[in-house]
């Protein structure tokens, strides 16, 4: 069983039978909601650090409005590669970045200014109502153009092969153990040298709570953050400072990963993804994190996906760990990455989206209400398309929930 220590979600959250709610989905909901126009941009939801500040605090206000006890930041698409392809230089780049954390961290002041009566179920350090902040860190597949967040397909040498829009596409190395390290090693450095970015301003490491790293598409990238982290560990031990508990979440577009076991083969299954997030790989002894999630993707495949995961802890024997479910789905549209548009219904039924998560919640507590436990805790709210009404009205219904309990 894997022991996660001080860096366990417990350190941040009391024992609730309720799930803590993360907000929903950034980028659409500054375009859906607040009207900026971002999908143009190679930045995507981090645009408006250039031009629109005040509809980032807005789009972080409508969140905590709404009930979330958790704003993710805007710096998904954040990087070094993405800000240079939106022509911007090496130090705008880094300041922009860092601004992203000061925003939520002033809109959380803000939040709290307005209702500082705000009960939150955190630890003494978190007392008096503050909200916690995850610094959002998306895959390698963001800063491409198209977006590989669902198809996996990256360029030597994070991968086989870019992405090719008339021909064949893979995203296995298949046999050859020699490409993978390399691949291993170059997505491990471009995940730290973001990280030590955050790291190099005592502020703005000190209002982040979490680190998330979301819509991770391929097994050898879960690796590689692991590796990341164990460098951060180092760097921040070096540095005198603390550590983050951290999440790392999959992607699953059409319920499978989209990581082939082999070139053009079978996709890998989610135990093989678990085995490289908990397990001992590249014969080195890499953290592994507070948190296993799913997120971007459709709700219908939350539960079943859940459940494949518990049963590998099961077997792992993993029973009463620390470690934290995360599950943010998109809504009901769906994301073209080549055309940069959805397709789907135009809007959302709140409701029914609502009520789809919260009876996947629901089935997993029940499955917990057995022992042995096989969770610390679950963190629930929405990814694409989900709005901030949407996570009023999943908050609404998990109260309904617990009050039935």
């Amino acid at each position: 069983m894997k022991n996660f220590g001080d860096l366990s979600f417990d350190t941040l959250f009391k024992f609730t039978h309720s799930p803590v709610l993360l907000d929903g989905g950034f980028g659409t909901t500054l375009e859906d909601d607040l009207g900026v126009k971002i999908s143009h941009s190679h930045l995507w939801s981090a645009q408006p650090l250039i031009d629109n500040e005040d509809s980032i605090i807005e789009a972080h206000l409508l969140f905590l409005r709404s009930g979330c006890k958790i704003i993710s930041t805007a710096t998904y698409q954040c990087s070094l590669e993405t800000f240079k392809q939106a022509g911007l230089g090496l130090e705008q780049s880094k300041a922009l970045m860092l601004q992203a954390v000061r925003l939520a961290d002033r809109a959380r002041t803000l939040f709290h200014s307005e209702a500082p009566d705000q009960k939150h179920e955190t630890l003494p350090d978190h007392e008096g109502g503050r909200t916690l902040i995850a610094l959002s860190l998306g895959p390698f597949g963001a800063t491409l153009q198209p977006t590989q967040e669902f198809g996996g397909f990256y360029p030597p040498p994070y991968g086989p092969q870019k992405f090719n829009e008339r021909g064949s596409n893979f995203n296995s190395f298949g046999e050859s153990v020699y490409a993978r390290r390399l691949a291993i090693d170059a997505l491990a450095d471009f995940h730290f040298q973001r990280l030590v970015i955050f790291l190099s301003d005592d502020n703005v490491w000190d209002s982040i709570d979490v680190l998330a790293f979301e819509t991770i598409p391929l097994r050898r990238e879960v690796i590689a953050i692991r590796k990341a982290i164990w460098r951060l560990h180092s760097t921040v031990q070096k540095l005198g400072k603390s550590p983050k508990p951290w999440w790392i979440s999959c992607v699953f577009p059409d319920g499978e990963s989209p990581n082939e076991g082999a070139a053009g083969g079978p996709r890998v299954q989610i135990d093989d993804l678990l085995e490289a997030t908990f397990g001992d790989v590249e014969a080195c002894p890499f953290p592994s994190p507070s948190g296993f999630g799913i997120n971007c993707t459709l709700v219908k495949y939350i539960a079943p996906l859940s459940i494949r995961l518990r049963k590998y802890m099961q077997r792992a024997q993993m029973d009463n760990s620390h470690l934290w479910l995360i599950l943010y789905p998109n809504g009901n549209d769906t994301y073209d990455e080549v055309t940069r548009s959805w397709r789907g219904p135009q809007t959302c039924d709140e409701m029914g989206w609502a009520e789809e998560v919260g009876a996947a919640v629901q089935e997993i507590m029940e499955a917990e209400g057995s022992s042995p436990k096989y969770f610390g805790g679950i963190i629930v709210g929405g990814c694409c398309k989900t709005s901030a009404k949407d996570i009023a009205t999943l908050r609404y219904i998990l109260d309904s929930q617990q009050s039935k309990i």
